[in-house]
């Protein structure tokens, strides 16, 4: 009789455990962060504010996948600002063993691993250059493709200045660069055959050392486009162009995202001396579900709102990996843990070719006091 009931006590425990989720251990999954915040931030001040909000959203996203049942543990693997300072990180990672990689930001960054990591899924939260296209389908970017976002931009320039010239300035050892500006060219002529085009291509190691007078000669009255590889060295160059026409209304646009604050949502004048406007994702929406989760958790870890745009992007990219992973379950559970990863993720994109990619998109402009969403664009 003893037995009996302990049977049945045993059974009672184990459906009790069971109901709470307590039963079955989490899932746990090995993420690689490659970066390289050198490139992104080089002066030191800002390069711990660009690691903390990058963290903030690592932590963030660890918070959430526990809801999933799902561990994250991970190790970072940060490189120089040399552009093939990342090769040295690959054997490092190799031995490791990872199951999933958030790489590079950077679109050249990403291609350099085309002949790495043939068996592991490699998430950029940034990278949007075409060239990713040719990747092995275990790379993939949550940013939309520079194809898309040039016909945006290409169209937002023709309707906000419709009767000047465009001047394009382009970072010539950046093949994204170099890549965006004939995408924006193309899509440019074929809505506005009669607009002059001139592109300059031009090495911007050192900006100090740019006669801003002699390349601004017969283009200050056009739309300046700029296309680098980075949103502070794209602030860099302006500033070091507009102090040689104090007195000129000059006018910019870059392609490159912003790491740093989102919008504050507060109504600022344009008290600058020029125009600076910035085509990037919409993120610190309040209406999504899937921002106030991460605002909500991001709270909880750090007793104040999020601002920082890669804490989300960062989040939103891993989180991409564990919403795969639960909602597309390997036919076969014996699977390790790399291999479901990659399995849920192509499940994902064979899905939705777009999975987790922003689907707003808008122009900023630039104030004193910070950035301010000037327009919503459409996206096809």
């Amino acid at each position: 009789m003893l037995k009996k009931y302990g049977m049945v006590t045993t059974f009672l425990i184990s459906l009790f455990l069971l109901s709470n989720g307590y039963a079955e251990a989490p899932d746990i999954v090995k993420l690689a962060l490659l970066d390289g915040p050198y490139k992104e931030m080089p002066l030191v001040p800002y390069l711990s504010e660009y690691e903390k909000a990058y963290f903030a959203g690592v932590e963030v996203a660890a918070k959430i996948a526990k809801k999933y049942n799902v561990e994250i543990k991970y190790k970072s693997f940060l490189y120089g600002k040399g552009s093939l300072d990342i090769l040295a990180e690959i054997p490092k990672i190799s031995q490791w063993q990872p199951d999933l990689i958030i790489g590079p930001n950077s679109s050249d960054q990403v291609l350099l691993l085309r002949n790495y990591f043939p068996n592991v899924m490699v998430l950029s939260a940034y990278a949007s250059g075409d060239a990713l296209q040719s990747l092995p389908k275990n790379f993939y970017s949550t940013f939309l493709p520079d194809s898309r976002i040039m016909e945006l931009l290409s169209k937002f320039v023709k309707t906000k200045f419709p009767q000047r010239n465009i001047y394009i300035i382009v970072q010539t050892d950046c093949k994204q660069c170099v890549d965006a500006s004939r995408l924006f060219i193309a899509n440019h002529k074929k809505i506005s055959s009669a607009t002059k085009i001139t592109e300059n291509k031009l090495i911007m190691d050192d900006i100090k050392s740019i006669d801003s007078r002699r390349l601004m000669v017969g283009h200050t009255d056009d739309v300046i486009l700029v296309f680098n590889d980075a949103y502070y060295a794209y602030n860099v160059f302006v500033t070091h162009i507009i102090s040689s026409f104090p007195n000129k209304d000059l006018i910019f646009i870059s392609d490159q995202d912003n790491w740093s604050n989102e919008v504050d949502g507060q109504v600022h004048k344009f008290d600058l001396t020029y125009e600076s406007y910035r085509i990037g994702p919409i993120l610190f929406d309040n209406n999504l579900l899937e921002f106030k989760n991460f605002s909500e958790a991001y709270y909880q870890n750090y007793n104040k709102k999020p601002s920082d745009a890669i804490s989300y992007l960062t989040y939103r990219t891993i989180l991409s990996a564990i919403e795969a992973l639960h909602q597309f379950h390997p036919s076969i559970l014996n699977k390790n843990m790399r291999e479901r990863v990659l399995y849920s993720y192509f499940a994902a994109l064979q899905k939705n070719p777009d999975w987790f990619r922003s689907n707003a998109y808008g122009i900023y402009r630039l104030t004193s006091k910070g950035e301010v969403l000037v327009e919503k664009l459409s996206i096809s």
